[in-house]
């Protein structure tokens, strides 16, 4: 995991098909569950994370599976509209992902994403790809 954090993320924008790169750098999350009797249950993971303006985390596929599955457990497979994608909520005050009023799963982060007004923004969990990306929604990374 370290070796990919350190190497530069390069994409393909499909419109225009150029190359382009992101920064971000490697960091330390705290993701909380549930385990299978419903109790709370924390682990550090790595994660890449952009400037404090940008408004974007990367987490392993695993955390983002966990919290889909997570979710499920507790309400159902109607609680997901789409099977590549999960809205969650960023909390700016405590710097947490959480899915709208559950407690857990959550992803604590070290920092805040972008400059916002409101305490709770709306995000996407992308659960696509090498690394599944969360971003704050009606910004240029949502």
């Amino acid at each position: 995991m370290v070796s990919r954090c350190l190497q530069p993320l390069r994409l393909r924008g499909k419109a225009i098909q150029q190359s382009w790169s992101r920064a971000y750098h490697s960091a330390v999350a705290r993701f909380t569950t549930l385990d299978l009797r419903g109790m709370p249950v924390s682990c550090d993971t790595g994660i890449m994370i952009g400037e404090p303006d940008e408004t974007f985390i990367y987490i392993e596929p695993e955390v983002g599976n966990a919290i889909r599955s997570t979710i499920v457990h507790q309400l159902g497979s109607g609680a997901l509209n789409h099977p590549e994608t999960l809205s969650l909520q960023f909390n700016h005050k405590s710097k947490h992902f959480a899915y709208r009023s559950l407690p857990f799963p959550r992803i604590d982060i070290g920092q805040n994403l972008g400059q916002r007004e409101s305490k709770i923004s709306s995000a996407t969990l992308w659960l696509s790809g090498n690394w599944h990306a969360i971003t704050l929604d009606g910004t240029p990374d949502g």
